[in-house]
C-alpha cells in the first residue's frame, strides 16, 4: 500500500493519480500535517470517483506540530 506525504506544492495530487491508475484496486494512504490537511479533505470531497476507506486525525508525538491526518482512499469500482 503506497503512502503519499501531502505538501503545499500540490504534487501529491499527480502522485495520487499515478498510484490509482497503476493499481486501481489498491488502497493509497495520504498523510498531511498543518493547513494542507484541509486542502486534502476538500480535494477528496470534490472527487466522486474515490472512496474514503479510513480517516484518522490525531495529535503528533510533539504536540506543538498540531494535528496530523491519515486518509486511506481507493477508486470506486464500476
Amino acid at each position: 500500500m503506497p503512502a503519499i506525504l501531502c505538501r503545499k506544492d500540490g504534487l501529491w495530487k499527480t502522485e495520487l493519480e499515478k498510484c490509482l491508475e497503476r493499481n486501481p484496486n489498491e488502497h493509497v494512504t495520504l498523510l498531511a500535517v498543518g493547513p494542507v490537511k484541509i486542502e486534502v479533505l476538500q480535494y477528496l470531497n470534490s472527487r466522486n470517483d474515490l472512496n474514503i476507506i479510513k480517516l484518522e486525525a490525531r495529535y503528533m508525538k510533539q504536540r506543538r506540530k498540531g494535528l496530523g491526518l491519515k486518509v486511506q482512499v481507493a477508486k470506486k469500482l464500476k
